[in-house]
């Protein structure tokens, strides 16, 4: 691996460190968003703050820095099926980031509903784990 792509993959891993720990605390902050439309409100509000401030730049610099890595070698990337999995889990944490964006945009507007994300929040978690594990392990 060259010294580009290891700089690439060393800030591709720090964006998603940030990405996911921004996107769970925008599930944690939602999860406890109570006290009627207007408790709700606030809440959202501070959610919908994190998300758009920290979670949603740290997903972009991850999806460049890591669009950016397979660009430079991709007949090596594409015969590695570790990846393939690897890239399935992390388009379902891009489209759950997606969802729970909009639930939070949703909370700050006062919509009691949207503020129950929890169970997305676990499958976020789930799905970035499995692809910490295929990305460290590559099987």
């Amino acid at each position: 691996m060259g010294s580009l792509s290891a700089v690439l993959v060393a800030l591709h891993v720090l964006a998603n460190v940030l990405w996911i720990g921004a996107l769970l605390s925008v599930v944690m902050l939602l999860s406890r968003a109570g006290d009627g439309p207007a408790g709700v409100a606030v809440v959202g509000g501070l959610a919908r703050t994190v998300h758009v401030r920290l979670a949603a730049p740290a997903f972009m610099a991850s999806f460049a820095a890591g669009l950016v890595v397979i660009l430079l070698a991709p007949h090596v990337y594409a015969h590695l099926p570790w990846l393939h999995v690897k890239l399935l889990f992390a388009l379902v944490v891009i489209v759950l980031h997606h969802v729970i964006g909009a639930r939070a945009r949703r909370a700050a507007e006062g919509d009691e509903a949207a503020a129950n994300v929890t169970v997305l929040g676990v499958v976020v978690f789930v799905c970035a784990a499995a692809a910490v594990f295929l990305g460290v392990v590559k099987p």
